[in-house]
């Protein structure tokens, strides 16, 4: 009867392994996709002409991040070529 009770403490601590972790392998992004862009770093603009020149380069900046962002996607979107 003790073996009994032995195998029967060996099976359910065998039960309770956690299950093990699945670790994807990430795309691969080009680095120069994860640099920031650059947007307007000068003084705070006091006319009007240094004003529409922070918000043409504040824009364009935008521009150029969001570009990165939907490049990146598209990357993360695509199937790895690797499962098949």
């Amino acid at each position: 009867m003790r073996l009994c009770h032995l195998c029967l403490a060996i099976l359910l601590s065998a039960c309770t392994k956690p299950a093990p972790r699945v670790i994807l392998a990430p795309h691969p992004v080009p680095p120069d996709l994860l640099r920031p862009c650059a947007g307007y770093r000068g003084p705070l603009p006091r006319t009007e002409g240094t004003l529409a020149k922070a918000i043409i380069a504040e824009a364009q900046g935008r521009a150029c991040a969001n570009a990165r962002l939907a490049a990146v996607a598209e990357i993360l979107s695509k199937p790895d070529p690797k499962d098949g």
